[in-house]
């Protein structure tokens, strides 16, 4: 994948960052989400498995670290990296529910649940299309790249791992070979509760900015 900028995303992009609760651009969709978390009870965040720190939280992110500082409105990762402006709303909007879900095992797909059919083409272009167009087109170097996030070998397919993207969110990555007929080729599957920790449009991007990581992006 090539540098991206907020402008290149597609339209259903844009979408998403215009239904964020501000109803405007990303800086106010952050601004409102950080005065959200604010807001949100210590309690919650320790269910959610933020960690406290000081002046901040602390929330496990695949096989690092986000430190959430909320009155400075800023996030790092634990080795000090700055967080990208997508990866801090997510893990925002992840960090500010008010409900408290069950942690499900990944069993259904993006097109099974209920609210995201609308959105299945370009959740299937923008994951697991340019999963297997990069670094999804060979076995090992897949597995490389899975084990680098912390993946956890399991049954499915010719190749399987598990990412515990936030403490409470497990998405499965099942690969497919190719073979004389077919390009290598993939499926995700996701908690069936998902959304009730984001909308459509968050499961998207999240299901995306995870391949991005195995495709060595940074945060």
């Amino acid at each position: 994948m090539g540098d991206e900028t907020f402008e290149s995303y597609p339209t259903d992009f844009q979408s998403w960052l215009a239904r964020t609760p501000s109803q405007d651009h990303l800086d106010q969709a952050l601004e409102r989400a950080y005065e959200n978390l604010q807001e949100q009870s210590e309690e919650q965040l320790v269910f959610l498995g933020a960690v406290p720190i000081p002046s901040g939280w602390q929330l496990p992110v695949l096989n690092d670290g986000f430190e959430l500082f909320p009155e400075s409105r800023r996030i790092f990762t634990v080795a000090g990296q700055p967080v990208s402006p997508i990866w801090q709303l997510l893990a925002l909007h992840y960090l500010t529910i008010r409900e408290r879900p069950k942690k499900l095992p990944p069993e259904v797909t993006f097109a099974d649940l209920p609210g995201a059919r609308t959105y299945a083409g370009v959740y299937q272009q923008r994951t697991v299309g340019r999963l297997c167009a990069s670094v999804g087109q060979s076995k090992a170097t897949l597995f490389g790249a899975a084990l680098s996030l912390g993946g956890q070998v399991v049954l499915g397919g010719d190749l399987a791992f598990e990412f515990e993207v936030f403490p409470r969110i497990t998405i499965r990555l099942i690969w497919y070979a190719s073979d004389e007929e077919f390009s290598p080729h993939a499926t995700l599957l996701l908690p069936p509760n998902i959304e009730q920790y984001f909308c459509s449009e968050d499961i998207v991007v999240l299901s995306e900015r995870l391949v991005a990581r195995l495709c060595g992006r940074p945060f």
